[in-house]
């Protein structure tokens, strides 16, 4: 479906700025990304560093706005292409999303959360962000190319990572942290699994046909399947 849509994007003018625009929003959010994961665990990002944040996100949400009017308009002018206008009004969706899970892991402080102390659960939950902003990283890269293997092994790693999350859930609903630091621990790791899993989905959208997007059974690519 992806290698398809790509074709239309390059091949077709009037479509062919969605394709720059949904690249741009890929990349700024993975320039949020890199603001915010240094300091995810001390809650200091600076004033500055934030008002950036926030200035990405705007960024991100305008584009978002641009991309549904270009398709908006194609499908009005042309009604052609109507399955990928569909995919793309998904994808950008969840590039939407991730800049807001991103802010959202900014502002833990304000929301109640504490710096969280180095214990074991830090150490899980650190791997566990690292690895949801690892996949990001990789992901302006894998759509460019249209790596379906790369795609194929993000998503494995995703399916992981939401895993971890739910059983760290668990294992936070059992411990004996403050309530502050309970609040940015709850928080940090279901904002990362949000990343992770709207990071999914985008890539889901490369190898699933439209619709199983956001819907993905890894048994399918077992055995060289995908």
């Amino acid at each position: 479906m992806w290698r398809e849509l790509f074709d239309v994007l390059t091949s077709n003018d009037p479509l062919e700025p969605i394709a720059q625009e949904f690249h741009r929003m890929l990349t700024v959010t993975v320039e949020m990304s890199t603001l915010v994961k240094p300091h995810v665990f001390s809650h200091d990002l600076s004033l500055e560093a934030r008002s950036r944040v926030y200035n990405l996100d705007i960024e991100v949400n305008k584009l978002e706005r641009s991309i549904r009017k270009r398709v908006i308009t194609h499908l009005s002018l042309s009604g052609s292409e109507v399955e990928y206008c569909l995919l793309l009004m998904s994808i950008v969706k969840d590039a939407e999303r991730i800049g807001d899970y991103i802010k959202n892991i900014s502002e833990v402080s304000d929301l109640g959360g504490s710096p969280v102390p180095d214990c074991s659960i830090q150490t899980e939950l650190g791997e566990l962000i690292a690895t949801a902003h690892s996949m990001l990283a990789a992901t302006p890269r894998i759509v460019d190319e249209d790596d379906n293997d790369a795609a194929v092994e993000q998503l494995r790693i995703g399916k992981n990572v939401s895993k971890r999350c739910d059983r760290l859930l668990g294992e936070l609903a059992k411990s004996d942290f403050t309530v502050s630091q309970t609040t940015s621990l709850v928080l940090l790791t279901r904002f990362h699994k949000r990343v992770c899993g709207h990071v999914m989905n985008i890539l889901s959208s490369m190898v699933m046909p439209l619709h199983k997007v956001d819907f993905v059974d890894l048994k399918e690519f077992e055995n060289g399947a995908a």
